[in-house]
Protein backbone atom coordinates (compact mmCIF):
# COMPACT_ATOMS: atom_id res chain seq x y z
CA UNK A 1 0.00 0.00 0.00
CA UNK A 2 1.15 3.40 -1.20
CA UNK A 3 1.50 6.26 1.84
CA UNK A 4 1.34 8.79 -0.83
CA UNK A 5 -1.84 7.44 -2.25
CA UNK A 6 -3.14 7.47 1.25
CA UNK A 7 -2.70 11.07 1.76
CA UNK A 8 -5.57 13.56 0.83
CA UNK A 9 -6.35 14.69 -2.44
CA UNK A 10 -5.40 18.17 -1.88
CA UNK A 11 -2.23 16.95 -0.55
CA UNK A 12 -1.31 14.86 -3.83
CA UNK A 13 -1.81 17.46 -5.44
CA UNK A 14 0.23 20.38 -3.75
CA UNK A 15 3.46 17.48 -4.48
CA UNK A 16 2.91 17.44 -7.94
CA UNK A 17 2.67 21.15 -8.23
CA UNK A 18 5.88 21.80 -5.99
CA UNK A 19 7.78 18.68 -8.07
CA UNK A 20 6.29 20.38 -11.56
CA UNK A 21 8.23 23.54 -10.38
CA UNK A 22 11.38 21.62 -9.45
CA UNK A 23 10.97 21.83 -5.75
CA UNK A 24 13.88 19.45 -3.87
CA UNK A 25 11.68 16.44 -3.03
CA UNK A 26 13.56 16.75 0.39
CA UNK A 27 11.81 19.92 1.32
CA UNK A 28 8.76 18.63 0.21
CA UNK A 29 9.02 15.69 2.43
CA UNK A 30 10.19 17.83 5.32
CA UNK A 31 6.24 19.45 5.12
CA UNK A 32 4.71 15.85 5.44
CA UNK A 33 7.25 14.60 8.23
CA UNK A 34 5.95 17.44 10.24
CA UNK A 35 2.41 16.33 9.39
CA UNK A 36 3.20 12.97 11.05
CA UNK A 37 3.26 11.26 8.03
CA UNK A 38 6.46 9.66 8.06
CA UNK A 39 6.21 6.88 5.71
CA UNK A 40 4.74 9.00 2.79
CA UNK A 41 7.29 11.16 3.79
CA UNK A 42 10.11 8.49 2.96
CA UNK A 43 8.25 7.11 -0.08
CA UNK A 44 8.39 10.96 -1.73
CA UNK A 45 12.27 10.64 -1.24
CA UNK A 46 12.29 7.20 -2.58
CA UNK A 47 10.18 7.94 -5.88
CA UNK A 48 11.19 11.38 -6.40
CA UNK A 49 15.21 11.14 -5.93
CA UNK A 50 16.28 12.64 -9.23
CA UNK A 51 16.42 16.55 -7.73
CA UNK A 52 17.26 15.68 -3.77
CA UNK A 53 19.68 17.53 -2.29
CA UNK A 54 20.82 15.38 0.33
CA UNK A 55 21.90 11.47 0.82
CA UNK A 56 19.49 9.17 1.89
CA UNK A 57 18.65 4.94 2.28
CA UNK A 58 15.85 3.51 1.55
CA UNK A 59 14.17 1.66 4.28
CA UNK A 60 11.30 0.51 3.10
CA UNK A 61 12.40 -3.23 2.86
CA UNK A 62 14.63 -4.71 5.48
CA UNK A 63 17.01 -6.20 3.50
CA UNK A 64 18.82 -3.55 0.58
CA UNK A 65 20.40 -5.66 -2.60
CA UNK A 66 23.60 -3.60 -3.50
CA UNK A 67 25.73 -4.24 -6.70
CA UNK A 68 28.31 -6.69 -4.70
CA UNK A 69 26.59 -7.41 -1.32
CA UNK A 70 23.56 -7.32 0.21
CA UNK A 71 23.07 -5.70 3.48
CA UNK A 72 19.88 -5.90 6.11
CA UNK A 73 18.96 -2.61 8.27
CA UNK A 74 19.25 -3.28 12.22
CA UNK A 75 17.79 -0.34 13.72
CA UNK A 76 16.46 3.26 12.25
CA UNK A 77 15.65 6.26 13.90
CA UNK A 78 13.76 9.00 11.68
CA UNK A 79 14.70 12.18 14.01
CA UNK A 80 17.88 12.24 13.08
CA UNK A 81 17.85 9.99 10.18
CA UNK A 82 20.57 6.94 12.06
CA UNK A 83 20.25 3.67 10.35
CA UNK A 84 22.64 0.32 11.60
CA UNK A 85 23.54 -1.70 8.33
CA UNK A 86 24.97 -5.14 9.02
CA UNK A 87 26.91 -7.12 6.99
CA UNK A 88 27.95 -4.05 5.60
CA UNK A 89 31.95 -4.78 5.28
CA UNK A 90 33.58 -8.87 4.75
CA UNK A 91 35.95 -9.87 7.96
CA UNK A 92 38.23 -9.76 4.76
CA UNK A 93 37.46 -5.91 3.96
CA UNK A 94 38.00 -5.00 7.37
CA UNK A 95 41.77 -7.00 8.25
CA UNK A 96 42.82 -5.48 4.68
CA UNK A 97 41.96 -1.54 5.97
CA UNK A 98 43.33 -2.44 9.60
CA UNK A 99 46.65 -4.34 7.63
CA UNK A 100 47.22 -1.08 5.59
CA UNK A 101 46.52 1.63 8.11
CA UNK A 102 48.32 0.13 11.13
CA UNK A 103 52.16 1.43 10.01
CA UNK A 104 50.40 4.96 9.38
CA UNK A 105 48.71 5.95 12.33
CA UNK A 106 49.55 9.31 13.80
CA UNK A 107 47.66 11.12 16.45
CA UNK A 108 44.10 12.12 15.54
CA UNK A 109 43.34 15.91 14.70
CA UNK A 110 39.61 18.18 15.26
CA UNK A 111 38.88 20.99 13.40
CA UNK A 112 39.90 24.33 15.52
CA UNK A 113 37.12 26.28 15.64
CA UNK A 114 38.72 29.43 15.49
CA UNK A 115 40.79 29.17 12.06
CA UNK A 116 39.86 25.87 10.16
CA UNK A 117 42.92 24.29 11.14
CA UNK A 118 43.33 20.40 12.00
CA UNK A 119 45.02 20.30 15.66
CA UNK A 120 45.24 17.86 18.27
CA UNK A 121 42.84 17.75 21.35
CA UNK A 122 42.59 15.98 24.63
CA UNK A 123 38.71 15.06 23.48
CA UNK A 124 39.95 12.87 20.87
CA UNK A 125 42.32 10.30 22.13
CA UNK A 126 42.89 8.38 19.16
CA UNK A 127 45.78 7.56 16.21
CA UNK A 128 44.39 7.68 12.38
CA UNK A 129 45.29 7.96 9.17
CA UNK A 130 43.92 9.31 5.85
CA UNK A 131 43.16 8.41 2.57
CA UNK A 132 42.74 9.88 -0.84
CA UNK A 133 39.19 8.58 -2.59
CA UNK A 134 39.90 5.17 -4.44
CA UNK A 135 43.48 5.14 -3.12
CA UNK A 136 43.61 1.69 -2.83
CA UNK A 137 41.41 -0.91 -3.87
CA UNK A 138 39.31 -2.12 -1.12
CA UNK A 139 38.42 1.19 -0.18
CA UNK A 140 37.58 1.99 -4.01
CA UNK A 141 35.19 -1.11 -3.48
CA UNK A 142 33.91 0.24 -0.47
CA UNK A 143 33.10 4.30 -1.53
CA UNK A 144 31.37 2.82 -4.13
CA UNK A 145 28.70 0.77 -2.15
CA UNK A 146 28.50 3.87 -0.07
CA UNK A 147 27.80 6.00 -2.61
CA UNK A 148 25.19 3.42 -3.91
CA UNK A 149 23.68 2.47 -0.35
CA UNK A 150 22.90 6.12 0.62
CA UNK A 151 22.18 7.40 -3.63
CA UNK A 152 25.16 9.88 -3.56
CA UNK A 153 27.88 10.80 -5.87
CA UNK A 154 31.47 9.25 -4.45
CA UNK A 155 33.09 12.77 -5.03
CA UNK A 156 30.65 14.20 -2.92
CA UNK A 157 33.11 12.58 0.05
CA UNK A 158 35.58 12.94 1.81
CA UNK A 159 38.72 10.26 1.78
CA UNK A 160 38.27 7.84 4.18
CA UNK A 161 39.97 7.63 7.77
CA UNK A 162 40.79 4.58 9.70
CA UNK A 163 41.08 4.61 13.22
CA UNK A 164 42.29 2.75 16.46
CA UNK A 165 41.39 3.24 19.77
CA UNK A 166 43.45 1.45 22.71
CA UNK A 167 42.11 1.09 26.41
CA UNK A 168 40.75 4.34 27.32
CA UNK A 169 40.46 6.15 23.92
CA UNK A 170 37.33 7.78 23.57
CA UNK A 171 36.20 10.89 21.61
CA UNK A 172 34.18 13.00 23.69
CA UNK A 173 30.59 14.04 22.50
CA UNK A 174 30.87 16.77 19.36
CA UNK A 175 28.77 17.17 16.25
CA UNK A 176 30.51 16.42 12.45
CA UNK A 177 28.72 19.19 10.96
CA UNK A 178 29.97 22.66 10.38
CA UNK A 179 28.49 25.35 12.72
CA UNK A 180 27.65 27.97 10.61
CA UNK A 181 28.40 30.33 13.96
CA UNK A 182 31.95 29.31 14.30
CA UNK A 183 34.67 31.47 12.64
CA UNK A 184 36.31 28.35 10.71
CA UNK A 185 33.52 27.26 9.03
CA UNK A 186 33.24 29.58 6.30
CA UNK A 187 37.31 28.16 5.52
CA UNK A 188 36.25 24.23 5.93
CA UNK A 189 33.24 24.93 3.79
CA UNK A 190 34.98 26.32 0.81
CA UNK A 191 36.28 22.08 0.41
CA UNK A 192 32.82 20.72 -0.32
CA UNK A 193 30.28 22.54 2.00
CA UNK A 194 28.40 21.08 4.52
CA UNK A 195 29.46 17.61 5.77
CA UNK A 196 25.21 16.16 5.45
CA UNK A 197 26.19 12.89 6.64
CA UNK A 198 28.56 10.54 8.58
CA UNK A 199 29.62 7.11 7.93
CA UNK A 200 31.32 4.52 10.04
CA UNK A 201 32.35 1.25 10.10
CA UNK A 202 33.12 -0.79 12.61
CA UNK A 203 36.75 -2.94 11.47
CA UNK A 204 36.63 -5.23 14.84
CA UNK A 205 34.72 -6.21 17.76
CA UNK A 206 35.31 -4.90 21.15
CA UNK A 207 35.41 -6.63 24.26
CA UNK A 208 33.65 -3.39 26.42
CA UNK A 209 33.24 -0.18 25.83
CA UNK A 210 33.77 2.20 22.29
CA UNK A 211 30.50 2.51 21.79
CA UNK A 212 28.74 5.34 19.53
CA UNK A 213 26.89 7.17 21.76
CA UNK A 214 23.91 9.65 20.73
CA UNK A 215 23.17 11.74 24.42
CA UNK A 216 20.64 13.73 23.13
CA UNK A 217 18.86 10.51 22.28
CA UNK A 218 19.51 7.85 24.79
CA UNK A 219 20.85 5.49 22.91
CA UNK A 220 24.04 3.62 21.47
CA UNK A 221 25.31 1.76 18.52
CA UNK A 222 27.96 -1.33 20.14
CA UNK A 223 30.73 -1.99 17.87
CA UNK A 224 30.41 -5.05 15.81
CA UNK A 225 32.64 -6.13 12.97
CA UNK A 226 31.20 -5.53 9.40
CA UNK A 227 28.50 -3.41 10.62
CA UNK A 228 28.12 0.14 9.52
CA UNK A 229 26.48 3.35 11.09
CA UNK A 230 25.14 6.22 9.09
CA UNK A 231 23.63 9.24 10.38
CA UNK A 232 22.50 12.53 8.86
CA UNK A 233 23.69 15.68 10.04
CA UNK A 234 21.45 17.79 8.94
CA UNK A 235 17.47 17.68 8.29
CA UNK A 236 15.38 17.13 5.90
CA UNK A 237 15.50 20.83 4.86
CA UNK A 238 19.14 20.96 5.41
CA UNK A 239 19.93 22.36 8.24
CA UNK A 240 22.12 21.62 10.81
CA UNK A 241 21.23 18.96 13.92
CA UNK A 242 22.39 19.60 17.01
CA UNK A 243 20.53 16.35 18.08
CA UNK A 244 23.42 14.69 16.30
CA UNK A 245 25.79 14.79 19.06
CA UNK A 246 27.60 12.39 19.07
CA UNK A 247 30.49 10.94 21.22
CA UNK A 248 33.16 7.52 21.05
CA UNK A 249 32.81 6.09 24.59
CA UNK A 250 36.01 4.60 25.94
CA UNK A 251 37.58 1.29 24.94
CA UNK A 252 37.72 -0.39 28.08
CA UNK A 253 38.65 -3.35 27.07
CA UNK A 254 40.51 -4.91 23.98
CA UNK A 255 41.23 -2.47 20.51
CA UNK A 256 38.63 -0.63 18.47
CA UNK A 257 38.77 -0.01 15.14
CA UNK A 258 36.73 2.50 13.03
CA UNK A 259 36.53 3.98 9.23
CA UNK A 260 34.67 6.97 8.70
CA UNK A 261 33.57 8.69 5.72
CA UNK A 262 31.61 12.14 5.80
CA UNK A 263 29.60 12.96 3.04
CA UNK A 264 29.90 17.02 1.62
CA UNK A 265 26.89 18.64 -0.05
CA UNK A 266 29.41 19.46 -3.29
CA UNK A 267 32.44 17.60 -4.48
CA UNK A 268 34.93 17.18 -1.94
CA UNK A 269 38.47 19.07 -3.44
Amino acid sequence: MSALMELEKTWQDWLKHNLARGVPSNKLAASLFEKGWIDAAYELIHKSNSNLQIPYIDISHNHIKLMDREVSLAFTCHKPFIAVINNFLSPEECQALIDDADSKLKASRVVNPEDGTFVEHHARTSTSTGYQRGEIPVIKNIENRISELVHWPVENGEGLQVLRYEDGGEYRPHFDFFDPAKKSSSVVTKKGGQRLGTFLMYLSDVDAGGSTRFPNLNFEVRPKMGTALYFANTDLNGQIDKLTLHAGTPVTEGVKYLATKWLREKPYV
